[in-house]
């Protein structure tokens, strides 16, 4: 659903240097060039690398996403006193200000970008950050990729994708790969993981034909992202499909439909009303409302980030209670609404309390500021439930066990719609992205090599094809 909590661009890898002026020359920063240090941003999970180095001819700040850009960022501005190192990014609002530790070779500071504060630790490491992801397939495939066009002119929306075909003549059974929240491209990529990718080449070896594509406003597609919500994405989804079953490499009888977390929610609405889909499959898919959701996410996130359950209590309360008053307000009275409202919640507690249960003024603005968005709004009342009961297709549900954002209750919830047709599975061990994990927290998923677990690419070939014979 929120990937993970709309995918927060805080990924920041950071390659510095500083411009030797003639007052400004320490020894221990000479002596330390070609040296890489190693922290994490823990609220986000995110790497963070320092090194110092020379660029023409002198030394310079650089900040490096290699995880997002190959390219690197030229600090605006920066100073070096006496240990103290300061840098800023003008265009990511990016400001360190780092102490070196002479003791054990390692820095302590702050990083801040946004709302966002945090401390920072660095330590000694040997090189530049880099992700290891063995799942990610490599050519040459046993299989034919197309790259595909899908144009919805009435809507002004391109959807460009690629399409991969099994060896043999065919027609194949074929799958629409949606994906979750967030503008997200062809291979639902987060963290250095490609699910995505790695499920489309998994399916075609067994003989299922796969076409996944680019959100609108993502790689080769275009079309309106700002004011779209989930009904818009809907409608791009069933473009898609219907153009797969027209394909003359592809079985029209057997198409369907496969969505991750919110793009569960964009299957069901296609599957609603189009009885040519076949069938579904939900991977972490909700079964309730947005609001639900979100509720149920915020608890648990909290939970496993240590917060005392009083302090949990009332961050839910307060987000509940924002929940219920969003349609009996106008949006330019959220901000002044929602800061009321978290006073009267927050009242008693301490400062340091309000901000352990994010119950501060900038979280009340933050939160008026999302529900202003279109998508935040629908997809808060969005109650996947009324979908599901519509739908006559067969339905395959997997959830993990340790899924900290679609939590698994939503199994119970996706067989009471369903009146018990659906196939739902709940799979040990697993999180949000059906990785092996250890407690399931958002924190963990750039840490893990794997991108999605065997058993869950096994489970959803054999049902598929089970389907379709």
């Amino acid at each position: 659903m929120m990937k993970p909590l709309k995918r927060l661009s805080l990924l920041v890898m950071l390659c510095v240097a500083t411009s030797i002026q003639a007052q400004q020359d320490p020894f221990w920063l000479i002596h330390r060039l070609g040296h890489w240090w190693l922290g994490v941003i823990e609220e986000a999970s995110l790497p963070i690398n320092l090194t110092f180095g020379v660029a023409d001819g002198e030394l310079k700040p650089f900040l490096y996403s290699p995880m997002q850009s190959s390219e690197p960022m030229i600090a605006t501005k920066w100073s070096l006193d006496g240990d103290t190192l300061r840098i800023n990014h003008k265009e990511t609002g990016v400001r360190l200000t780092l102490v070196w530790n002479a003791a054990d070779s390692t820095f302590d500071g702050t990083f801040r970008q946004g709302m966002l504060r945090t401390k920072l630790h660095l330590e000694p490491t040997d090189s530049l950050f880099r992700l290891v992801r063995p799942q990610t397939p490599r050519p040459p495939f046993p299989y034919s990729e197309q790259e595909v066009t899908i144009v919805r002119k009435k809507a002004s929306v391109t959807l460009a994708g690629t399409l991969t075909i099994p060896e043999g003549e065919g027609p194949f059974p074929a799958v629409v790969l949606i994906s979750g929240s967030g503008q997200q491209n062809r291979d639902e990529e987060l963290m250095g993981h490609k699910p995505f990718l790695v499920l489309a080449d998994w399916l075609t070896r067994q003989g299922i034909a796969v076409l996944r594509y680019d959100d609108r406003g993502m790689g080769g597609s275009k079309g309106e992202v700002t004011n779209a919500t989930s009904f818009d994405f809907a409608d791009d989804a069933e473009a898609v499909f219907d153009w797969l079953r027209h394909h003359p490499m592809v079985d029209k009888r057997h198409v369907g439909l496969l969505g991750h977390s919110e793009g569960a929610m964009i299957a069901s609405v296609v599957a609603s009303r189009n009885r040519h889909v076949d069938f579904v499959v939900f991977l972490a898919g909700p079964g309730t409302s947005g609001a639900d959701i979100l509720l149920q996410q915020n608890t648990r996130i909290m939970q496993l980030n240590g917060v005392p359950p009083m302090l949990n209590d009332r961050h839910t309360e307060f987000l509940r209670q924002v929940f219920l008053r969003i349609d009996t307000l106008s949006p330019d009275r959220y901000q002044e609404a929602f800061v009321a409202l978290c006073d009267s919640v927050a009242m008693g507690l301490s400062a340091d309390e309000r901000k352990q249960a994010s119950l501060r003024k900038s979280d009340a603005v933050a939160l008026a500021l999302q529900l202003k968005n279109p998508w935040f709004k629908t997809f808060l009342s969005f109650d996947n439930s009324i979908y599901l009961k519509r739908m006559r297709c067969p339905l395959l549900a997997v959830n993990g066990d340790l899924d900290c954002q679609v939590l698994p209750c939503n199994l119970d919830a996706i067989a009471a719609a369903t009146d018990g047709r659906a196939v739902v599975k709940l799979m040990p061990g697993l999180n949000h992205l059906l990785q092996h994990c250890t407690s399931g927290s958002t924190a963990e998923y750039f840490q893990i090599d794997e991108t999605l677990a065997p058993e869950v690419l096994a489970l959803v070939a054999q049902w598929i094809l089970e389907r379709v014979k």
